[in-house]
C-alpha cells in the first residue's frame, strides 16, 4: 500500500470514528436546530410593526385622524382608531388589550400600564397641529402665511460620507465569527490531541507504527479530524445563511454579509487548524494519561488567546496599529485577519503577506511539531519532556 493510501486510511478512520460519536452528532444537530429556530424569531422581531390601536372617547375632531396618520408615518408606523362612548368603555378595552392607549375629551392619554413615548409624540403632534390650524383660521391668515407658520423651512444638512447601513451588521457578524473561529480551532485541535493520547495510552499506536511511519500518522489524524471540522463548519454556515435570508432589514443584505463572513472563516479555519492541530498532536504525544492532557493543552490555548482578543478589537477598530500587526503575524493572523477583512477593506498585499507568513509558520510547525511527535509517541508511561522527545526523534 502506498504511503498516500496509508495516510488516507488513517484520516478516513479518524473522520468516521469522530463523526459517528454521539457527542459530535448531538452537538451538530443541536447547533443547527438552535440556529434555524432563532431565524423565525429574529424575522418577526425585525419585521414591520403592526398597526397601533388607539382609542378615542367621543367623536374625533375633524382632521385628527389624518393628522395622526401623517405623524405616525414619520416614525414608520401605522395607526388605527376606535371610538368609545365613555372613558369607562375605553378603559375596559385597554384592560382587554384591544387598544394601546385611549385619548379622552380632556386631552388626557390613558394607558393600561406601560406608556410608549412614540405614541405619545404622535398624538401630541396631531392634537397640536389641529389647534394651530384652528388658531390660524381664527386669525384670518392667508394659506401662504399659514403654510409658512406651520411648516417653517427646515435646516439644510449634508454628510461628508454616505452612511453605511451594513456597518453595524458587519461588526456584529465579525464578533460572532471571531468566537466561532476560536471555538472551532480549539475544539478540533483538542480532538487531535485526544485522539493521539487515546491511541498512545491504549498502545494502539504501537500496532499502527509497525505498518506506517510517524509522520503518516500525524498527517492522517490532522487531515481526518480537519475534514470533520470543515464539514461541521460548512453545515453551520449553510444553516446560518439560510436563517439570515428569513430576516428582512431595509438596505441591508444580511445573507450576503453572512456568506462573506463564513467564506473568510472557512478559509482561515483551514490555515489556523493546520498550524494548531500539529501543535496539539505533538502535545498529545508528550503524555500518556488524560489527567496530564490539560497541562500540555494549555500551551496552544495561550498562543490562541491573544489572537482571539485582538480579533474582537478588530471587529470595532480594524485599522488599529496592533490589529494590523497581529493580522499579519502568525499564529494570531488566522484569528485576526478574517475578522478585520470582513469589517473593512484590507489591502491585497497585506492579505497575501498574511497568508504567506502563516504557510511558512505551518511548515515550520510541521517540521518542529512532527519531530516532537515522532520522538514522544512511543514513550509510554510518565510525561515526556519536549527536549527528550526532540532528542529521541530520528534525525
Amino acid at each position: 500500500m502506498s504511503a498516500f493510501r496509508q495516510t488516507w486510511e488513517i484520516a478516513r478512520r479518524d473522520f468516521t470514528q469522530r463523526a459517528k460519536s454521539k457527542v459530535f452528532l448531538i452537538s451538530t444537530v443541536a447547533i443547527v436546530f438552535l440556529v434555524l429556530s432563532v431565524g423565525p424569531l429574529l424575522a418577526s422581531a425585525t419585521g414591520n410593526d403592526p398597526p397601533q390601536e388607539i382609542g378615542v372617547v367621543g367623536d374625533a375632531r375633524v382632521g385628527f385622524e389624518e393628522a395622526a396618520r401623517a405623524a405616525a408615518a414619520a416614525f414608520g408606523l401605522e395607526v388605527r382608531f376606535t371610538e368609545f362612548a365613555s372613558v369607562e368603555d375605553g378603559e375596559a378595552a385597554l384592560r382587554r388589550g384591544d387598544v394601546r392607549v385611549v385619548l379622552t375629551k380632556d386631552r388626557e392619554l390613558v394607558w393600561n400600564q406601560d406608556t410608549r413615548q412614540v405614541l405619545t409624540a404622535i398624538l401630541n403632534t396631531a392634537v397640536q397641529s389641529l389647534e394651530r390650524s384652528e388658531t390660524i383660521a381664527e386669525l384670518g391668515l392667508t394659506p401662504e402665511e399659514a403654510s409658512a407658520l406651520l411648516s417653517p423651512a427646515a435646516l439644510a444638512g449634508r454628510s461628508l460620507e454616505a452612511p453605511d447601513p451594513e456597518a453595524e451588521p458587519r461588526r456584529i457578524a465579525a464578533m460572532v465569527g471571531s468566537i466561532l473561529l476560536y471555538a472551532a480551532i480549539l475544539m478540533f485541535g483538542q480532538f487531535v490531541m485526544l485522539g493521539v493520547l487515546e491511541e498512545k495510552s491504549s498502545r494502539v499506536v504501537e500496532v499502527v507504527l509497525s505498518r506506517v511511519r510517524p509522520d503518516q500518522i500525524l498527517a492522517g489524524k490532522v487531515l481526518g479530524i480537519g475534514l470533520l471540522g470543515l464539514a461541521q463548519l460548512l453545515i453551520l454556515s449553510a444553516s446560518v445563511v439560510f436563517m439570515l435570508k428569513l430576516i428582512n432589514i431595509n438596505g441591508v443584505n444580511l445573507a450576503g454579509i453572512g456568506t462573506g463572513m463564513f467564506a473568510w472563516i472557512v478559509f482561515w479555519f483551514i490555515l489556523g487548524y493546520g498550524f494548531f492541530s500539529v501543535l496539539y498532536a505533538a502535545m498529545g504525544a508528550l503524555v500518556s494519561r488524560q489527567e496530564d492532557a490539560q497541562s500540555v493543552g494549555f500551551i496552544p490555548v495561550m498562543l490562541m488567546l491573544p489572537g482571539y482578543f485582538f480579533s474582537l478589537i478588530a471587529s470595532s477598530d480594524p485599522e488599529a496599529l496592533t490589529v494590523r500587526l497581529f493580522s499579519l503575524i502568525p499564529p494570531m493572523s488566522p484569528m485576526v485577519m478574517p475578522i478585520r477583512a470582513s469589517v473593512t477593506e484590507v489591502p491585497v498585499w497585506e492579505i497575501a503577506l498574511s497568508i504567506l507568513l502563516i504557510l511558512v509558520a505551518i511548515y515550520g510547525m510541521i517540521r518542529l511539531g512532527g519531530r516532537v511527535f515522532q520522538g514522544a509517541v512511543l514513550q509510554i508511561g510518565a510525561k515526556v519532556r519536549i527536549r527528550d522527545a526532540w532528542r529521541a526523534a530520528e534525525l
